[in-house]
């Protein structure tokens, strides 16, 4: 899948400017490639890369569906939403909802697996 994604965090409608080290704890032990902040990660039966910042991430080019459990768990310990191009805003975690900016506060999915995610991310 080519198309991008993005992970942040809010807090009171604005950048939480933090996460980046708990998605890179749960990146760590997948990374072929890493030059700055790109990141190239093989996992199971696919494949990602990954621009990591200290508040924030993007990820693109990512093949196969054991990514996705990565990168979940990941947005997960960073308490960072997931923002598929042209998709719902997909919470992670219980109260999120409240932080968001108001511009992403009506089309919103909690998902707490892959497979709820990719249910998302693959909608036509």
């Amino acid at each position: 899948m080519s198309f991008d994604v993005f992970f942040q965090g809010f807090i009171a409608g604005e950048s939480s400017e933090h996460g980046g080290s708990q998605m890179r704890e749960v990146l760590a032990p997948y990374v072929m490639t890493r030059k700055g902040s790109f990141w190239r990660v093989q996992i199971g039966d696919g494949q990602a890369d990954v621009y990591l910042s200290d508040d924030g991430m993007m990820a693109n080019h990512i093949s196969g569906q054991d990514p996705w459990h990565v990168l979940l768990a990941g947005a997960q310990a960073a308490n960072w939403v997931i923002m598929p191009m042209d998709r719902p805003t997909c919470l992670t975690q219980p109260g999120q909802h409240d932080e968001l900016p108001e511009e992403l506060t009506e089309d919103v999915v909690f998902v707490e697996t892959a497979a709820e995610l990719l249910s998302v991310i693959e909608r036509a």
